[in-house]
């Protein structure tokens, strides 16, 4: 469904809006607002567990959200100027940079998020949804300068954590029961199973 009754010039006319259409919305680079999907419930599950884990680290836990933040990026792929990661950590300074903004959003020039993680939902490598997460975002969230970066993926039952290295992005796979390296989080300790069934009830 495509949501066509405001069409914006600029993403910061976007923000300022005081329309609240119900569901998720996304904005294309031609200005148009488009309704996302609803979230697969398992994706929702791990990142929501996964926020209670890495809140352990972070004060103040507040600083870890779930789905709720806006990241502003540069077009690529879908045209999407905005995303909305399954779980950033931001930093302290963005509470401050945010208190104007009527939607909660980190903006291009703003200091990047200190961690991403996105949940990824079915698809074959050539579809949408794989492309969106390890191709796509992979290069908005490298351009923006975020130093790390997760792909949990339950399809493939893997882990891919991506680090920051020299303004690019180094990957390392995860699986079974082999502990996953955090630079954001050294204390942390889950292995690649325990991530990827963090969702199961």
């Amino acid at each position: 469904m495509t949501y066509t009754q405001v069409r914006y010039s600029t993403y910061a006319a976007y923000l300022a809006s005081d329309v609240e259409p119900d569901g998720k919305f996304c904005l294309l680079s031609n200005g148009e607002v488009i309704e996302l999907p609803p979230e697969d419930e398992e994706n929702i599950r791990v990142a929501t567990e996964l926020l209670f884990v890495l809140g352990q680290f972070v004060r103040p836990r507040t600083l870890v959200r779930t789905a709720s933040t806006e990241l502003q990026v540069n077009p690529m792929g879908d045209g999407r100027v905005n995303r909305e990661p399954d779980l950033v950590v931001l930093r302290p300074e963005h509470i401050v940079l945010m208190a104007d903004i009527k939607k909660s959003a980190v903006l291009l020039g703003m200091p990047p998020p200190a961690f991403v993680a996105e949940v990824v939902s079915p698809g074959s490598e050539s579809s949408d949804n794989y492309r969106r997460d390890y191709e796509w975002k992979r290069q908005q969230y490298q351009d923006l300068e975020i130093p790390e970066y997760w792909i949990i993926d339950r399809h493939r039952q893997q882990v891919t954590v991506l680090i920051l290295k020299d303004g690019v992005y180094a990957e390392t796979l995860y699986r079974d029961t082999e502990s996953v390296c955090s630079e954001a989080f050294p204390l942390l300790k889950l292995s690649a199973k325990q991530i990827l069934s963090a969702g199961d009830v």
